[in-house]
């Protein structure tokens, strides 16, 4: 009796996220509708069809495909979502069922990310951080059939828990958040700075007996739990062999998927980035890539390098780290195409955000206005059928 008591108990302080959540696509299902039937030549009036089916596009056929058929061909597809979509598909139409995982996975990710900032700031932090993921011009994306909503739960609860020092819970979610995503794998160097910080106090130098704490931090059984989470990429890569005779293949699957994209060294990168600014004619870049590549990716790549700089001046290593690492990611792609819907999983941003304006009340409303302005106008380019993303 009573351990059903403490299942209310913990089902009632869920509830506000779902609600929160339940806003969240309404508002979105509305601007749709009348983005489609109140704008002239909307492409729902113009082919006939429900408007809701205009958000069904991009990478949400790609995933619906792999719910229906599987892997058919090698794809930078990860299978986690897919997979829990497939399960609800059981019971529910699989586009329904992406848009339900979506819906609870935001509500689990509101949830746990309300509780890991609480853990360091206070209610007004936490609430400002809500406020500006929620509308960030490509939060759109967590109401669709994408792996954003989920990717980013399992991240926020990889760190809640993590911070909590319950290991094993953190190991086993970053297992699935490598299912994930790509940069899943990114929490098993930060679970590694969450024991070395637990083992070592910031009072005691780093660099004293380094080599002797190593030794000691290896005969912890917390260490070896950290195996668990590059398993999770390992166990697709072996899918990836008995399937496609290929360990890697999801990677031929990422260069089909991005051919117009290359890898390079990051300053190669600033190299091509820079020559697009000021050396190549704005004729041949055209308004829209102009627009796109250089003030939204390039916007976009510099608020999460400012992000990472913050962290790491404030000496918050996981936060720093995390940011850092996606950050050189996108340093070494070319164009850094989608790098705006990218960062809105990276929260360590949004954090930040809110620290430097809990005192400045008018540039968090200044931010907040500005993010839904271009967060509605997102939502009508994509309803329209544009890309912006």
């Amino acid at each position: 009796m009573a351990q059903l008591i403490s299942a209310i108990r913990k089902f009632k302080k869920f509830l506000p996220y779902i609600g929160i959540s339940a806003i969240f696509f309404l508002l979105i299902l509305i601007c749709v509708f009348l983005f489609n039937y109140y704008v002239p030549n909307s492409p729902a009036i113009s082919l006939k069809i429900n408007p809701y089916y205009l958000l069904v596009r991009w990478d949400s056929i790609h995933y619906l495909n792999i719910i229906l058929q599987g892997y058919t061909s090698p794809s930078v597809f990860f299978p986690l979502y897919p997979l829990v979509v497939s399960w609800f598909s059981l019971f529910f139409p699989a586009i329904f069922s992406g848009f339900l995982v979506s819906f609870l996975a935001l509500s689990f990710a509101l949830y746990y990310l309300n509780k890991l900032f609480k853990l360091n700031d206070d209610s007004e932090i936490s609430t400002r951080s809500l406020l500006l993921l929620l509308v960030f011009p490509t939060a759109l994306f967590f109401s669709l059939i994408y792996t954003e909503a989920l990717f980013l739960a399992l991240s926020a609860a990889f760190f809640y828990y993590a911070q909590r020092k319950q290991w094993l819970t953190a190991v086993i979610i970053g297992f699935f958040a490598t299912l994930t995503r790509n940069i899943g794998i990114f929490l098993w160097p930060i679970y590694l700075i969450y024991i070395f910080s637990s083992l070592y106090s910031s009072n005691s130098s780093i660099y004293k007996n380094f080599f002797q704490k190593i030794n000691n931090l290896i005969q912890k059984k917390e260490f070896w739990y950290s195996f668990i989470i590059p398993a999770g990429l390992l166990t697709f890569c072996t899918y990836n062999y008995f399937q496609f005779g290929n360990f890697l293949a999801f990677l031929s699957g990422q260069k089909d998927w991005s051919a117009s994209r290359s890898f390079v060294w990051p300053w190669q990168s600033l190299y091509y980035y820079f020559r697009a600014i000021f050396v190549v004619p704005f004729s041949e870049v055209g308004v829209f890539n102009f627009l796109r590549i250089v003030i939204i990716e390039g916007g976009s790549f510099l608020l999460l390098l400012v992000a990472t700089i913050y962290w790491t001046i404030k000496k918050n290593w996981p936060f720093s780290i995390y940011c850092f690492l996606n950050l050189l990611l996108f340093s070494c792609m070319f164009p850094m195409s989608s790098v705006n819907r990218y960062i809105v999983v990276i929260f360590p941003i949004f954090i930040f955000l809110a620290h430097i304006t809990k005192k400045r009340d008018w540039l968090f409303y200044s931010l907040l206005a500005l993010f839904f302005i271009f967060f509605v106008f997102n939502i009508y380019l994509f309803s329209q059928g544009a890309w912006v993303a």
